[in-house]
């Protein structure tokens, strides 16, 4: 750590002070009285009286009197006491009052209603690819808007000789700024350089200043490094807390009564990271874009066709393979948003992607790179959890990582929604979403049994207009073999099922997939595994329940059959219930099913039982509107599906307004 004096800085920093602490204020003019009687017309009376001009008379005794002779107090009233005040939003409106008191008397204090709080500025305004914080320099009026404001309050009759000395407790966490004379912004306190790499950046804990910033005030503003990454001891809490001190021209402490040891203190707290769920209000989605001969440009042409049909809601956004040849959208980053109050009730802020730990099979690079590249920006920002690159598991792809919505139980309230995970997921990025302090503990699910490994194969959420708010979606082997029973019972046996469709050995030989309902119901492996699946599902489901208290009329079932690769699982119709969710417009796999009198029937199932009022789906309860996806080639054979090739995302809420948690 280190400390500085406003005298040594003078050279190197002081010139954009408001008040310069580094020149010897002039001496200022003052005007004495006279009692030189040789001066002509002195006004002084024969009876040794002075007239002024108000009609008061000044007597010889030194007593002043008025013109009808009563006394009149010419004592020169107290000045104002010393001001030793600190102001930051512990009301959190957004705006910095120092005459409310709700500001005022929550300054340390962090609830469920009063604490102040900073953003980790890990966006980037200016558009050099390099994170906000990282970079010495307040990047425009974007990059000043995230940056929360302090209030040094102005001590006007400061005494000549009075110094003040802000102190940061954690200054490798910050940056701390002063507004100058200009209007710009100058560097005080915390991290110092370039502060990308840690040889680049240098800290400094404390600034001392002498009485005509004082006497003149500060406005300063804060911005973080980082969020709170870890619930350990030894890492950091995520507060911050700024010090005033201010000392008398001999060094001794100036107290008044709500200073009585002479300082202030404020105390702040970094934002949370918010992750997105099905339910969040999402304007935008992105996927890769495939190239114009592929077999899997018609998933292009399903997701336009979906947009299209939004009226503004959310815009489709893709990427070339020449950007980044990674097809598993969901699972190569993960989407949130960081927020701060704002004035007017709307919340400051911007999106934070979180980056998986390791690159896909014939992509480009670590995923960090590319969303350095086509991600980060004016309020987008980009995070790398993990403490090693190229760690992890396809248990770390984000299709592994969901959000349930919001819930309330009679123990607990998720107001935010919640962290569901399944298996083997790194530590550190358990340990990050629960340092969050807004939508856990994590509630771990079990995933291993399946190939890919990830819960968004046999779980998704759907809006609802229920007491919830939402249902939760499950796929389900067991309804899926009643349906090929049904139709074989029902003289169907012979109707075929895969039409058209493909699929490619290891050795890339081609298997045709199209088949009867007949020749599934005698495929014993496929029952068999099906059934194993089955069985894993609602292990799952068993512990969901009661840590939910969810009811079965909660839950909606999605049929389809799984196959198997050794000991692990993976659909072998497309899975359905791994969809894209966006308002209530539902992109569903196209589950290629039996067809029946040219339908599908199980198209006619999904589009009965979410498409209407039955299940009360949609925020109107009237159902979702449907979309079906053709993701064959280029996601299902591939073991994966509509969710696992798409990712939406929403900017800052009022409605994610995580500070009313007391965390």
């Amino acid at each position: 750590m280190r400390k500085q004096s406003i005298g040594s800085l003078c050279t190197a920093m002081l010139a954009w002070v408001t008040v310069s602490g580094c020149v010897t204020s002039a001496s200022t003019p003052t005007r004495t009285a006279t009692t030189d009687a040789s001066k002509a017309d002195s006004g002084v009376a024969a009876d040794g009286t002075t007239p002024l001009a108000d009609g008061a008379l000044l007597l010889p005794d030194g007593a002043v009197v008025a013109a009808d002779g009563a006394p009149v107090d010419t004592a020169k009233p107290e000045p104002p006491g010393p001001v030793i005040d600190l102001v930051v939003d512990a009301n959190r409106d957004g705006v910095v009052k120092p005459g409310d008191p709700n500001d005022q008397d929550n300054e340390e204090v962090f609830n469920d209603k009063f604490g102040a709080i900073f953003l980790p500025n890990l966006d980037d305004d200016d558009g050099d690819h390099l994170e906000d914080f990282y970079d010495e320099v307040i990047n425009g009026e974007g990059d000043t808007a995230d940056l929360a404001t302090i209030l040094l309050q102005p001590w006007k009759e400061a005494p000549d000789g009075t110094k003040g000395k802000l102190t940061v407790d954690v200054p490798a966490k910050v940056r701390i700024w002063a507004r100058t004379a200009d209007g710009s912004w100058g560097l005080l306190l915390g991290s110092f350089g370039n502060c990308d790499k840690a040889e680049n950046c240098s800290y400094l804990n404390e600034f001392e200043m002498q009485a005509d910033w004082l006497r003149s005030g500060l406005e300063l503003r804060i911005e973080g490094s980082q969020l709170r990454m870890s619930q350990a001891k030894d890492a950091w809490s995520g507060d911050v807390e700024l010090t005033l001190t201010v000392t008398d021209a001999a060094g001794a402490p100036v107290v008044t009564k709500t200073a009585p040891a002479g300082s202030d203190t404020v105390r702040m707290r970094v934002a949370a990271w918010l992750n997105n769920g099905n339910t969040s209000e999402f304007d935008k989605w992105r996927s890769l874009r495939y190239g114009g001969s592929s077999n899997s440009v018609v998933f292009n042409k399903d997701l336009d066709t979906a947009e299209a049909s939004m009226a503004g809601l959310a815009k489709y956004v893709t990427y070339e393979a020449n950007s980044y040849a990674d097809r598993w959208t969901q699972d190569f980053y993960q989407t949130g948003v960081v927020q701060m109050p704002g004035p007017n009730g709307k919340p400051q802020g911007f999106r934070l992607f979180n980056a998986r730990p390791f690159a896909n099979a014939g992509g480009q690079g670590l995923p960090i790179a590319w969303m350095r590249k086509a991600l980060l920006g004016p309020d987008q920002a980009i995070l790398a959890v993990y403490k090693k690159a190229n760690s992890g598991t396809s248990y770390d792809s984000h299709g592994n990582h969901d959000l349930i919505p919001p819930y309330k139980t009679a123990t607990a309230d998720f107001k935010y929604g919640r962290i569901v995970t399944g298996s083997g997921v790194l530590p550190e990025t358990w340990d990050w979403y629960d340092a969050q302090r807004a939508q856990g503990p994590t509630l771990k699910l079990n995933s291993s049994w399946l190939i890919v490994g990830h819960i968004d194969e046999f779980l998704s959420y759907y809006p609802a207009k229920t007491k919830r708010g939402w249902k939760l979606m499950v796929g389900s082997n067991a309804m899926a073999k009643q349906m090929f029973e049904k139709a074989q019972a029902d003289g169907n046996g012979g109707a075929k099922v895969f039409v058209g469709r493909k699929a490619y050995n290891s050795a890339n030989q081609e298997i045709k997939m199209e088949q009867t309902v007949d020749d599934v119901l005698k495929n014993a492996e496929i029952l068999q595994w099906s059934q194993e699946a089955e069985v894993k599902v609602a292990e799952n489901i068993a512990k969901i329940k009661p840590e939910l208290e969810l009811g079965d009329d909660e839950m909606v079932l999605f049929p389809f059959l799984t196959e198997a690769e050794g000991t692990k699982k993976v659909s072998w119709q497309p899975g359905t219930v791994n969809c894209l969710v966006v308002g209530n417009y539902a992109m569903i796999p196209k589950p290629f099913g039996i067809i029946i009198k040219d339908k599908d029937v199980f198209e006619e199932d999904i589009k009965d039982r979410m498409g209407t009022a039955v299940n009360l789906l949609g925020s109107d309860g009237m159902g979702m509107k449907v979309h079906f996806v053709d993701d064959w080639y280029g996601y299902h054979i591939n073991l994966g599906e509509v969710h696992c090739g798409t990712n939406p995302e929403s900017g800052p809420s009022s409605k994610l307004n995580w500070w009313n948690l007391a965390r």
